[in-house]
């Protein structure tokens, strides 16, 4: 039994050879997993080891060198940042609503 994509060829296009090769598809799985998250399809933890995995598959594919690994590589670390500063967004509403004040101690 293989493992299913979840992104590329089903939300995200495969264009070019088979699997991942481009900056197009490395940037359209990342906006389809920071919109799953948006949209609370996945938690916060899901997007950030799906984000992370992406990033290492970027890391070790041949068809990613030099200029253009740099980029992909910083387009994934532009979504993890983004997935953080959700992340960040969300607990600071509702960390302590609700609750009275306790001061120092």
């Amino acid at each position: 039994m293989g493992r299913d994509y979840v992104y590329l060829g089903k939300r995200v296009p495969d264009t070019g050879k088979k699997g991942l090769d481009n900056l197009g598809e490395v940037r359209g799985i990342r906006d389809a997993i920071i919109e799953d998250r948006r949209k609370g399809k996945i938690d916060s933890r899901t997007a950030a080891s799906r984000m992370n995995l992406l990033k290492l598959v970027v890391s070790r594919d041949s068809d990613f060198q030099g200029a253009k690994k740099q980029k992909a590589l910083s387009a994934v670390d532009k979504g993890i940042q983004k997935l953080k500063n959700m992340n960040r967004r969300k607990k600071a509403g509702s960390s302590r609503k609700g609750r009275k004040s306790r001061g120092r101690r």
